[in-house]
C-alpha cells in the first residue's frame, strides 16, 4: 500500500480515538479518492472513479457500493455542510471499517496472495532442481 495512503488512513483512526468523527470521515473519503488514484483511475470526481474501480474489477459490487457510501458521508463534510447531518461516533466506526475492507480488497490481499504464490513457485523450483541432482554416493563405497 502507498505510504500516503496508509498514513492517511492511520490518521483517521486516530481522529475516530479522540472522537474526532468528522475527521475521520473526511479522511476515510480522501482515502478512497486516493486509492482509486494510485490504482490509476484519473477521471474527474470520485464518483468516476469509484465507478472505474468497480469495472476494472480492481472492487467488488459490495465495496463499490460502501464506497460510495463514504463518499457521501465525506461529502457533506467535504463542502462544508457540516451541520446538516451529525456524524455518530458509530457511524464513523463504520465508516472506517469500510475504508479498512477497501484497503485490504485493493492492497492487502493481493500483496499476501502474491507472497503465496511466489513461496509456491520457490517449493516448486526447490522440488525440481533437488529432483535433478545426482544421489549421494553410499558411505564406505569408492567415489
Amino acid at each position: 500500500m502507498p505510504q500516503e495512503i496508509a498514513a492517511t488512513a492511520s490518521e483517521a483512526h486516530a481522529c475516530l480515538s479522540i472522537g474526532a468523527a468528522r475527521g475521520a470521515v473526511a479522511l476515510a473519503r480522501a482515502v478512497v479518492e486516493a486509492t482509486a488514484k494510485a490504482k490509476g483511475i484519473t477521471v474527474n470526481g470520485i464518483v468516476g472513479k469509484i465507478d472505474a474501480l468497480r469495472e476494472a474489477q480492481i472492487i467488488s459490487a459490495l465495496t463499490a457500493d460502501t464506497s460510495h457510501q463514504i463518499r457521501r458521508d465525506g461529502n457533506s463534510i467535504a463542502h462544508g455542510d457540516i451541520g446538516d447531518e451529525a456524524v455518530s461516533q458509530d457511524d464513523a466506526e463504520a465508516i472506517l471499517d469500510f475504508m479498512d475492507s477497501l484497503l485490504d480488497e485493493v492492497f492487502q490481499r493481493p500483496a499476501k496472495l502474491e507472497r503465496l504464490r511466489q513461496r509456491h513457485d520457490e517449493r516448486k523450483q526447490g522440488a525440481t532442481t533437488s529432483s535433478h541432482r545426482l544421489p549421494p554416493a553410499p558411505s564406505g563405497s569408492p567415489a
